[in-house]
């Protein structure tokens, strides 16, 4: 299991002029935030933190974004050093708001057992079901990091996608999606990091934002 990098990179910031995303909300009402979870990918290490795929997605829906992500955590990983997604969840400040609530990763457990995995997401969902009553959750599975996809990547994807079907929360998959070419990554994912380049970050907050209209009108 890969040891937590507490890069932590929390960021407001307010979203461009976007077309507005229709009412995903549990009170039929169109968000106006949201709240991106997550890992790297979603800190834009090696990239630019200030535009990546969070802030990306939320500008072109017009949405207000807070980003609370850490390198190297999970649903699992980081639960030692109090980083794990559900540990920051409970710590999030009250100032805090969201109305859609996407919670991305999963790649930094892929050491953890189906049973750890499936518990620890559990207990995600249910801590910002809490937090959020109100706010539609979503989850975005991993990322093919690295490339090519292993095993265990696709088996924490399928059991990401059975804890989103137990909980009544969307699910995006990357990988089953093939929003990364395995054949042709470069331009995406740089090969000497395995994390999104700056185009690449906003190829994936473009792709993410299609795919949360998407969602909508299913």
């Amino acid at each position: 299991m890969r040891r937590p990098q507490l890069t932590r990179r929390t960021l407001l910031a307010m979203a461009v002029a976007g077309p507005a995303i229709g009412a995903l909300t549990g009170t039929g009402r169109a968000p106006r935030s949201m709240l991106v979870l997550g890992d790297s990918w979603a800190a834009g290490l090696h990239a630019d933190p200030r535009h990546a795929l969070g802030q990306v997605a939320a500008a072109r829906l017009g949405l207000a974004v807070t980003v609370d992500a850490v390198s190297g955590t999970g649903y699992v990983n980081g639960e030692t050093a109090g980083s794990s997604y559900a540990d920051r969840v409970r710590r999030l400040g009250g100032r805090v708001r969201a109305d859609l609530v996407v919670v991305q990763g999963g790649s930094n457990d892929h050491a953890a057992s189906a049973a750890a995995l499936t518990a620890a997401a559990t207990r995600t969902m249910a801590a910002l079901r809490d937090r959020f009553p109100a706010a539609q959750r979503v989850m975005l599975g991993p990322g093919p990091d690295p490339v090519p996809v292993t095993a265990e990547q696709r088996a924490v994807d399928v059991v990401l996608h059975r804890v989103a079907a137990t909980q009544q929360v969307r699910y995006i998959s990357m990988l089953r999606q093939h929003w990364i070419s395995e054949r042709h990554p470069d331009g995406v994912l740089d090969p000497q990091n395995h994390h999104p380049t700056v185009a690449g970050q906003r190829y994936l907050g473009l792709r993410l934002a299609q795919a949360l209209v998407h969602l909508h009108r299913t």
